[in-house]
């Protein structure tokens, strides 16, 4: 191989590295998407929720 030919890999596989490296670091700060977050529920007064407020609800 020539020398040329050397450099040329090297700055190729260098500049791979840091786009791969710059894309798992922002992967990294942003956490899982948020997509996939299961939404809170809506909380509707049933009569289940009524054993939050110390009342029983068979009755």
């Amino acid at each position: 191989m020539h020398t040329s030919t050397i450099i040329r890999d090297l700055i190729i596989f260098l500049v791979a590295a840091i786009v791969i490296g710059y894309f798992i670091f922002r992967l990294i700060r942003r956490g899982i998407s948020k997509k996939y977050d299961r939404a809170s529920p809506v909380t509707t007064k049933s009569t289940w929720n009524a054993l939050s407020d110390g009342e029983d609800p068979t009755q």
